[in-house]
C-alpha cells in the first residue's frame, strides 16, 4: 500500500513537483546502511559489508542531537528499542536514537549472513573494526557529523570506550554501562572457556555446521556468568532445577559461528592498542564520561572502568546489589539507573 502509494506520487513529476526517492522511515523499524567493503585491522575486508539500525525520534535542525547505542554480545537493535522513548532512558522527545547492529549480530555482515564470506570464511573481527563500520553509519548514511552522545551496555559499553578513543572529537558524551575499556585477565579467562565450550560441541564440527549446534554446556556458562551465585539462589529454587536447566540448553536461535566471532572480538579489546597505559587512552578523549559498574559483576570486571573514570574524574554509577551484569533488570537497578542517565545526559 505504501509503495503504491509513493508511485502514485511519482506521478506529480509530470505536474513539475518532485518526487521523494524513499519513503520516511517507520520510527524503530529495521534499517540498512549498504557499506560496500568494510577494511579490517587485519587487512582483511568484510565483502557487502552491511550495518543494520533503527532511529527514534528526530534530528534536530543542526543535526547535534543524535545518541548512538551499540548492540550488546549476542544482542540486536531490536533489544535495544527498550531504552528509547519520552520516558525511557533515552529521551526521544529529546534526542534523535540510534540503535546499531554490531558486526557479527546475526543483523549486520555475520558469518551466518553474507553471501560471499559465509561461516569460517568471514573474517575475524575485532570492537574497533565494529566501531569503525558505525562511524561510516553515522557519517556516510545518516550524515552526521557530530554527534551529542555514544552509549552502551556491556559489549556496546565496550564499543562506547573504544568510540571515545577513536573518534574522541565526534561525541560530547559517553555512558559506557557494565562495559570496560580493557579486559582483565580475569574476563579474559570468562571469555576463553565460553569459546572453548562452543568449539568443544561436536556439532560445532570446526564451525562448519549445517544445523545450528545445541551448545548445551555454553548456554549453560553464559546463564550461570550473568548475575551472580547468590541471585541465582534466591531467585531459582531446587525444586525449579531440572526445568530450568531444560530451559538454558534449548537449541539457541543464536548461530555459533557468529557467537564465537563476537566472543573473539570481546577478547581483543583494548583501547590503548597495545600500548597499556589506560591513563594515556583516557587522556586523549574528549566526551564527558559517565561510568555505570556492579561491584559484583562476575562477567565483566569492573576495574579498569572504575580506574578510567578515576583518571577523567568521571561521574559514576555503581551498583552493589547481587544482580551483577545484570544490574538493569527492573528489579535491580533498572528505574534508578534510567533516572540518572537520564540527568545526566540532561545536564547543560
Amino acid at each position: 500500500m505504501l509503495r503504491s502509494f509513493i508511485s502514485t506520487l511519482c506521478l506529480m513529476l509530470f505536474l513539475g513537483l518532485s518526487c521523494p526517492l524513499q519513503a520516511q522511515a517507520v520510527e524503530g523499524e529495521q534499517r540498512f546502511a549498504d557499506l560496500g567493503v568494510c577494511r579490517l585491522e587485519s587487512g582483511a575486508a568484510i565483502e557487502n559489508c552491511r550495518i543494520g539500525y533503527r532511529t527514534f525520534g528526530s534530528l534536530n535542525a543542526n543535526r547535534s542531537n543524535a545518541i548512538l547505542f551499540p548492540s550488546w554480545y549476542n544482542g540486536t537493535s531490536q533489544d535495544l528499542t527498550q531504552f528509547f522513548g519520552p520516558d525511557r532512558m533515552v529521551d526521544t522527545a529529546h534526542y534523535f536514537g540510534v540503535a546499531i547492529d554490531a558486526l557479527g549480530d546475526g543483523v549486520s555482515s555475520s558469518p551466518s549472513n553474507s553471501l560471499t564470506q559465509k561461516g569460517t570464511k568471514f573474517p575475524a573481527i575485532t570492537i574497533r573494526d565494529t566501531v569503525n563500520a558505525e562511524y561510516r553509519l553515522a557519517t556516510e548514511i545518516l550524515k552526521v557529523k557530530h554527534v551529542y552522545a555514544v552509549m552502551g551496555i556491556s559489549m556496546g559499553g565496550m564499543q562506547t570506550f573504544e568510540w571515545a578513543v577513536d573518534y574522541p572529537d565526534f561525541m560530547d558524551r559517553a555512558v559506557p554501562i557494565v562495559g570496560t575499556p580493557q579486559q582483565t585477565s580475569y574476563d579474559l579467562l570468562n571469555w576463553d572457556v565460553l569459546g572453548k565450550a562452543i568449539e568443544a560441541d561436536p556439532a560445532y564440527n570446526n564451525g562448519n555446521y549445517e544445523a545450528e549446534p545445541p551448545l548445551k554446556l555454553a548456554n549453560e556458562l553464559s546463564t550461570m556468568m550473568l548475575p551472580t551465585p547468590s541471585f541465582w539462589a534466591r531467585e531459582i529454587s531446587r525444586a525449579d532445577f531440572p526445568h530450568w536447566l531444560e530451559q538454558m540448553q534449548q537449541n539457541t536461535t543464536l548461530d555459533a559461528n557468529n557467537r564465537l566471532w563476537q566472543l573473539q572480538a570481546m577478547m581483543s579489546l583494548d583501547v590503548t592498542h597495545g600500548r597499556g597505559d589506560l591513563a594515556q587512552a583516557a587522556g586523549r578523549t574528549k566526551a564527558k564520561f559517565f561510568i555505570v559498574v556492579s561491584d559484583y559483576d562476575h562477567l565483566v570486571n569492573p576495574a579498569p572502568a572504575l580506574q578510567w573514570a578515576n583518571l577523567l574524574h568521571a561521574g559514576t554509577y555503581v551498583s552493589h546489589n547481587d544482580c551483577g551484569h545484570r544490574m538493569l533488570l527492573a528489579e535491580c537497578d533498572g528505574e534508578s539507573l534510567t533516572a540518572v542517565v537520564r540527568q545526566f545526559l540532561a545536564e547543560k
